[in-house]
Formats: structure tokens, sequence, C-alpha cells
């Protein structure tokens, strides 16, 4: 998976770091592989923008800052089309209507807490930059599988059984291999023999949960307890 690139542009010191600490938090917590760079400065980052190609994937920027400010580099990265994603970070609500025609993804007012910055990453990340594939490394080939189409995987003889929305495929692989290789929190195993993906499944019962399109998976006592609690943290994301 690759990793999540953030830019954080803050020209007080104070601020940048409390952000930048935030945002490491925030992504360890929710299992997101992230790098982070700090600028002091737009001109700084802009700087940086023009010099390489997409090198980052979220930018949080102060609205307010000395010389270039980050309204401003915000309103020239979307005229020249570029639509990377965009929190902006002010101490004034009287921006917010000049901010909204930039479409960025959230506006955080200082002092910034835990609870609004990981509300606006998590939007972000998922609907922007969560995997939408997975590459699975099986013997000697390389397989590519998209994972809205994955409803569920059944371990059968050595093998598994990767149920899809277009048809099967057996695969000679572990269900617990192929557990370990997926996006974490996406899959969880409600039994010793089956994987479900979380975005599929409407209901569970005591001994088999439903999947959307009128499918039953059965569930293992010991998984029943961990699977509530996988589903409840996959319904509030």
């Amino acid at each position: 998976m690759n990793a999540y690139r953030l830019a954080i542009c803050e020209d007080n010191d104070t601020i940048r770091a409390q952000l930048h600490s935030l945002c490491r938090e925030v992504l360890n917590e929710i299992g997101v592989e992230h790098s982070i760079m700090d600028f002091s400065s737009a001109q700084e980052l802009e700087n940086l923008l023009e010099a390489e190609n997409n090198p980052f994937d979220l930018l949080l920027l102060d609205i307010q800052m000395e010389g270039l400010t980050g309204m401003e580099l915000a309103q020239s990265l979307r005229q020249r089309g570029d639509r990377v994603s965009i929190i902006f970070v002010t101490g004034c609500e009287d921006y917010l209507p000049q901010g909204y025609s930039v479409q960025p993804i959230h506006f955080l007012l200082k002092p910034v807490s835990r609870e609004a910055l990981s509300a606006a990453l998590r939007t972000d990340w998922e609907l922007n930059h969560k995997p939408k594939t997975a590459v699975l490394r099986i013997g000697s080939k390389t397989v590519s599988l998209t994972l809205s189409e994955i409803r569920y995987i059944e371990s059968y003889n050595h093998n598994i059984i990767i149920h899809q929305t277009e048809g099967d495929r057996t695969c000679v692989f572990s269900l617990t291999e192929f557990e370990r290789q997926m996006p974490p929190n996406q899959f969880c195993r409600c039994h010793n023999s089956y994987l479900v993906n979380m975005a599929y499944v409407e209901e569970i019962g005591r001994t088999e949960l439903s999947l959307r399109g009128g499918v039953g998976v059965p569930i293992g006592r010991a998984y029943y307890k961990s699977l509530q609690s996988a589903f409840i943290r996959y319904m509030n994301q």
C-alpha cells in the first residue's frame, strides 16, 4: 500500500508542530501508512509543488500567512487543474465563504481539536485515497483484485474461494495469508473458514450473518464478539 502523503503549511512554529503530532497520532491509530512534511510558508510549499509532480495527497493550509497566503496558494492550484485534497486551518470564520470556491475537504478552526482533525483526515482518506484494489502474491503470480467486488472468502480443501459479485475465483492460498494482505478494517474473520468484506454486511445474528444480495455466512462462536466490534468500528468510520 502506498503511503498517504501530507504537507502541513503553517507559519506558527508551535501550531505547526502540534498539527504534525496530531496527524501522526490519528493516522497511526487508524493504521494508515503515511509521510508528513512541514512548511513554514506557502511560498516554500509552492516551490516544491512546482518542482515535483503530485508530491502530496493532502495539504493542510493555514489561510492567513505572510506573503503568499494559504488561500492564494489553493486558488492557484485549482486554476491550473490541481485536484489535491485541501484542509484549511484558520483562526477566523470570515474566510469560510471564500474558501468554498476551491472545494476543500474541511475547515478547521484554531485551536484545532484532535476530534475535528481526526474527522477531516478520515473523510479524505476514506473518500479519496483508501485502496480500491488489492494486489496478492500467489506463488509466482501477482493477482489484482477489486475490493468492492469481493463479498466474502471461503477456505476449502487447502484453497480459498473468492466470492465476487461477478463470479467466484479459486486460488491455492491460505485464508490467514489472504487476510494479512488485505487493507486494515476492510475484512473480518467470522469463522475459521470464512472472511467477510465489511462493506457487504447487513445484519449479524448469533450463528449467521447476512450479506447484501441475500447470502448467509456462518459465524463461529469464538468470532462473534470480535465480529460485532469490527462491524461497529466499520460503520462509525
